[in-house]
């Protein structure tokens, strides 16, 4: 076991944050958006920074499995199950919610431009499941806020409470 991630396992975990963040803060920008060319490329950015998540997951994984993680020897087993179970949430999200994208996008009447750089083809239209796609795909959002949140909360409980050098393994200005 290592004292801290790796650069690539920190790198991909902050370019993740990154394209979450966006994702969520366009999506709550959309919400209130008139129809038009504006929400179209509005919903196209939201999508391509879905699409980025989905398209890091993987190499995240890897970078977790290969990479080594820290040894867990602070704190009691209920908090390392806790930890296990709310990053396997996250990562259950980090595809979720990329894939219910996906479906809602292939669900359109037409094929939904991405940026111009390519359009998702409206395979899943004849079915009718657009608006429950949509609210699955709402359900997610609000899991995975509420989850980074957890995980964001967790994170400032380790430094400011147990000062036992968990945030530093992932925020590398925090290392004591």
């Amino acid at each position: 076991m290592t004292q801290r991630y790796s650069f690539t396992s920190i790198a991909l975990h902050w370019t993740m944050m990154l394209a979450i963040a966006a994702a969520w803060l366009i999506a709550q920008l959309i919400e209130d958006m008139p129809r038009g060319p504006d929400k179209v490329f509005a919903l196209g950015a939201h999508a391509a920074f879905g699409l980025a998540v989905a398209a890091l997951l993987l190499p995240r994984l890897l970078a977790r499995l290969f990479g080594g993680t820290p040894a867990d020897d602070a704190g009691p087993a209920w908090e390392h199950r806790l930890a296990q179970a709310a990053h396997l949430l996250l990562y259950a999200l980090m595809l979720a919610l990329p894939l219910s994208g996906l479906a809602i996008a292939m669900s359109g009447r037409a094929p939904f431009p991405v940026l111009g750089l390519f359009e998702v083809p409206p395979l899943l239209a004849a079915y009718g499941l657009r608006k429950t796609l949509e609210g699955v795909h709402e359900v997610l959002g609000n899991l995975m806020l509420g989850a980074v949140a957890l995980h964001v909360a967790a994170t400032l409980w380790h430094y400011f409470v147990r000062h036992d050098g968990v945030a530093g393994r992932m925020i590398p200005p925090l290392r004591r």
